[in-house]
C-alpha cells in the first residue's frame, strides 16, 4: 500500500532571501519562454534556474541546462542559499488563490512517497503521458538527484487528518508566508507534532493514492529508482509529493479544453469531414454571442446524457453529439480523441498518405486551456481554428475510473492552480530521514 515518510526538506534560507515570493515558480510544464525570462530576471536565486533552466544554441554534452542546474544547485547549498533541515518533517502547505472572482484555499501535506509500479495498484494514474517530458525530467533527476517540484496526489481522508493539521499545525506561525507573481498566497509549516506525524505515515497504508498532477515526473522517478542501487541510496525510492484530501473544498479540478490550429485549407477540410462523419452538430449561434454560463450548464447536461462536446469555430458555436454507439464507460473527451484527434495526429506522426497531414513545418497544433472564455477568444482572434469544450468532471469520478484501470487521454484534467516550485525541495541523499515510529519503515531500515 502507499507509504509516505517525513524527510529532511531543503528550503531557502530566508535570512538571505528577503522576498521569498520572488524565488517561487510554477512547474516546468506551464512556463512559457516569456515566463522563463521574467522569472530569470525576478531574482538571481529564483528556482526557475533549477526547475527549468535555459538552453542555448552553443550547449554541449559538457555544458547544458542540466549540468548548469547541477552546478547552481550545489553552489546554492554551499553558499547557504538553500539549507537542509536538521530533522525529518512533513510540511503543511496552504495555498490561497482566486478563480473567477471566488477565493479558494487548499491544504496539502508535503511528504516523500514510495515509488511503486502502477501494476501494484498502490499509486494510480489517471491519464496518459508523453516521451518527451519524461526524457527531460530524467536528465534533470540524473544530474541533480533532486525533486524540485512536488507531484500532486489525492487520498480519501475519512479520518479527517487534514482537519487535525489545521487545528494542531496551521494555527502556529508559519516558517514561510509569501505571494507568488500570480498573487497566490503560500504558507508553510513543518509538522512538529510527533503523534500527528505517525498518523500521517499510517494514513495511506490501506488505500491507494491517485496522481492528480505529475504523471511524467512520477514515471521518471520510478525509472530512475530502477537504475540505482536502493540499498546504497534508499531515498531514490521516493518522490516528493503534496498529498491533498479528495474532499478538500479548495481542490479545484478544471476541464482541459482542446484548441486545434490547422496550417492550411486542406487540413481544415479534413477535420470538417471527420467531424461530420462522427458527430451531429447542434447549433447555439455565433461564438461572440455565447452566454458562457448557460452554455456550460447545457454542456454539462448533454455531456451526461449524450456524451456531448462543446464546439466553437469561425461563425459557429454549439455541441457535437457522437453518432455511433457509446459504451457506458466512455467519456466525451475519450470519444473526441478516439474518433477525431487521434486519427488526425497519428496520421501526421506516421506520415500517412494524407496530403492534409502537412509537412514537418505545417503540423496541426493542439494546445490546451481550462478557460472557456479564453477558448472563445482564441477562435475569435484566429489563434485557433477550432475549440473543443469539455464538461467538468467530479474528482470522485476520476478516482472511480482510476481504480478500475480506466486511463484518460493526456491533459485530461487541470487541477488549478499548479503546485508551486521552491517551497520545499527533496534530494535522494540529503533528504533521507531517520524517523522510525516503531510501526513503519524509515529510510535507514
Amino acid at each position: 500500500m502507499p507509504h509516505i515518510m517525513p524527510f529532511k526538506g531543503i528550503r531557502y534560507n530566508l535570512d538571505l532571501i528577503s522576498a521569498p515570493g520572488s524565488v517561487i515558480t510554477p512547474p516546468y510544464d506551464v512556463i512559457s519562454p516569456e515566463d522563463q525570462d521574467m522569472l530569470y530576471n525576478q531574482n538571481p536565486y529564483n528556482i526557475i534556474r533549477l526547475e527549468y533552466g535555459k538552453s542555448f544554441s552553443e550547449d554541449s554534452s559538457e555544458d547544458n541546462r542540466y549540468t548548469r542546474t547541477a552546478k547552481a544547485f550545489n553552489n546554492w547549498l554551499d553558499q547557504g542559499i538553500l539549507q537542509v533541515d536538521k530533522d525529518s518533517f512533513y510540511y503543511c502547505h496552504e495555498q490561497t488563490f482566486k478563480w473567477q472572482d471566488q477565493i479558494f484555499q487548499r491544504l496539502g501535506i508535503l511528504a516523500a512517497l514510495k515509488l511503486e509500479p502502477y501494476s501494484s495498484g498502490v499509486v494510480l494514474p489517471h491519464e496518459k503521458t508523453m516521451a518527451g517530458p519524461k526524457e527531460d525530467r530524467f536528465k534533470l533527476l540524473k544530474h541533480t538527484g533532486a525533486n524540485f517540484s512536488p507531484i500532486m496526489t489525492l487520498f480519501p481522508d475519512q479520518e479527517q487528518l487534514m482537519a487535525a493539521c489545521r487545528e494542531k499545525v496551521c494555527v502556529k506561525e508559519p516558517v514561510l508566508d509569501a505571494y507568488d507573481y500570480s498573487g497566490n498566497r503560500h504558507r508553510l509549516w513543518p509538522v512538529d507534532d510527533r503523534d500527528l506525524s505517525v498518523k500521517l505515515t499510517a494514513c495511506l497504508k490501506d488505500r491507494p493514492a491517485l496522481i492528480a498532477d505529475g504523471h511524467h515526473r512520477y514515471e521518471t522517478a520510478l525509472h530512475y529508482s530502477q537504475k540505482v542501487n536502493l540499498n546504497r541510496l534508499p531515498g531514490a525510492g521516493y518522490i516528493l509529493t503534496t498529498l491533498i484530501a479528495a474532499e478538500d473544498p479548495g481542490l479545484l479540478m478544471l476541464p482541459a479544453h482542446r484548441l486545434v490550429s490547422t496550417q492550411n485549407n486542406a487540413q481544415q477540410t479534413w477535420l470538417k469531414t471527420l467531424i461530420e462523419k462522427e458527430f451531429t452538430f447542434i447549433s447555439r449561434g455565433l461564438p461572440g454571442e455565447l452566454k458562457t454560463q448557460a452554455f456550460n450548464q447545457e454542456l454539462e447536461s448533454l455531456a451526461a446524457k449524450k456524451r456531448a462536446i462543446g464546439f466553437i469555430t469561425e461563425g459557429r458555436a454549439g455541441f457535437l453529439i457522437p453518432q455511433r454507439n457509446i459504451a457506458s464507460t466512455d467519456l466525451p473527451l475519450t470519444i473526441l480523441h478516439e474518433r477525431l484527434l487521434e486519427p488526425v495526429l497519428t496520421a501526421e506522426k506516421n506520415n500517412d498518405d494524407h496530403p492534409q497531414a502537412g509537412s514537418s513545418q505545417q503540423k496541426i497544433q493542439l494546445t490546451f486551456t481550462p478557460d472557456l472564455a479564453e477558448a472563445i477568444t482564441a477562435v475569435l482572434e484566429r489563434k485557433a481554428d477550432n475549440a473543443f469544450i469539455i464538461a467538468p468532471m467530479p474528482v470522485a469520478k476520476v478516482l472511480e475510473r482510476s481504480r478500475k484501470g480506466l486511463i484518460m487521454p493526456r491533459k485530461s484534467t487541470y487541477f488549478y492552480p499548479k503546485l508551486p516550485v521552491g517551497l520545499v525541495l527533496y534530494h535522494c541523499e540529503l533528504s533521507q530521514g531517520d524517523w522510525v515510529d516503531g510501526d513503519s519503515t524509515g529510510f535507514n531500515k
